[in-house]
């Protein structure tokens, strides 16, 4: 009976180690392809973005000489201006395309904190500011394909078994890119 039993486990244990080895084999090209496909659909959206950040540079200089250097919206702003600056040097869609993100939800601060301030509200300078960034447009269909290929990359990475896959192997989620 015991006999029985260690080969019972054996067969288990190989049955367990054959599924996940198919299991690599299988998702792991999938996921690969997919995260390709973003990192490939976030290259036509690096230089409209460093543009629109270098106006939102401009932002923050208007903030800080004209009496909001210390507000929170400010600091912050120049904080991850600054991470972005570093990062925007290199091709990692990985890291960029959250801290866009952290930089729209930013810009949409500032729009809000000088929309409640009267002394910000009515500075010329501040004002043309945001207009120049806001100019900045990104191309909405190339932001539209990326989105896309973050859906499909997420789902290829996502399930039981992919999960396993996508975290041991180093297939981290990506976010899509939400403009302001």
């Amino acid at each position: 009976m015991g006999r029985r039993l260690r080969w019972v486990l054996l067969a288990l244990v190989v049955l367990l180690v054959a599924g996940a080895v198919v299991t690599v084999v299988t998702t792991r090209p999938d996921m690969s392809d997919a995260r390709d496909q973003v990192d490939r659909a976030w290259t036509p959206l690096r230089p409209p973005l460093v543009a629109r950040y270098e106006a939102l540079a401009g932002v923050e200089g208007a903030l800080a000489s004209n009496g909001a250097a210390h507000r929170s919206v400010t600091v912050d702003l120049a904080s991850t201006l600054r991470r972005w600056q570093e990062i925007a040097r290199v091709d990692d869609p990985a890291h960029q395309a959250p801290l866009a993100n952290d930089l729209e939800a930013l810009a949409a601060r500032v729009k809000a904190n000088v929309a409640s301030s009267a002394l910000l509200r009515g500075n010329a300078a501040i004002n043309q500011a945001l207009a120049g960034f806001d100019a900045k447009v990104v191309n909405p269909p190339a932001v539209a394909a990326y989105n896309q290929a973050v859906r499909a990359y997420q789902h290829a990475r996502t399930g039981t078994l992919r999960r396993l896959v996508a975290d041991v192997f180093g297939f981290d989620a990506r976010p899509q890119l939400v403009l302001g």
